[in-house]
């Protein structure tokens, strides 16, 4: 079976599709079609899906970044684990979602830098990792829209100052 973590317009519900047909989860019942399928059915088919958009989004060692993500276990994000068990729905609606960006490492990066600021950023509480606050979110989004536009600039001048010819030294 092709199983493929995208997102599926018609059904907003689906995690993807596999072999064409909208994939969906009660619970943790796979469902293809609307027709329930056994996990075991399924199980390596997602699990290819699943290293698909994790690799797509952060290389072949994408375990870590996974893991920081979605807050879950690392061992919990490991290839055999979420054959065996699954994954959060909510999970692979994540990673379906941000694999079909248009450039899904950059995407990738976006969010272990939306993971930092959510964790330790200016708006988190306390010393440990806490997250932010709700009613902090809204100021938390400009702040990383500020830091992004910083980092363009970053990047941008960084590069117009390579290709600027360098003055000759007349010492040479």
């Amino acid at each position: 079976m092709r199983v493929v973590l995208t997102p599926v317009p018609d059904h907003p519900d689906a995690v993807g599709e596999a072999n064409g047909q909208p994939l969906t989860f009660e619970g943790r019942v796979p469902h293809v079609g609307g027709r329930p399928v056994e996990h075991a059915d399924i199980a390596d088919d997602l699990a290819d899906a699943v290293e698909a958009a994790a690799t797509a989004l952060w290389g072949s060692d994408y375990t870590n970044s996974l893991s920081r993500v979605s807050d879950l276990n690392r061992r919990t994000v490991t290839r055999d684990r979420y054959a065996r068990n699954g994954l959060p729905t909510w999970l692979l609606r994540l990673l379906g979602r941000a694999a079909a960006a248009p450039a899904p490492r950059a995407m990738g990066y976006l969010l272990l830098a939306a993971t930092e600021l959510v964790d330790r950023g200016p708006y988190s509480q306390g010393g440990a990792v806490t997250r932010t606050h709700p009613r902090d979110r809204d100021a938390l989004g400009v702040l990383a829209r500020a830091g992004f536009d910083e980092a363009v600039a970053l990047v941008h001048g960084a590069r117009d100052a390579r290709e600027r010819p360098m003055p000759k030294n007349d010492a040479t």
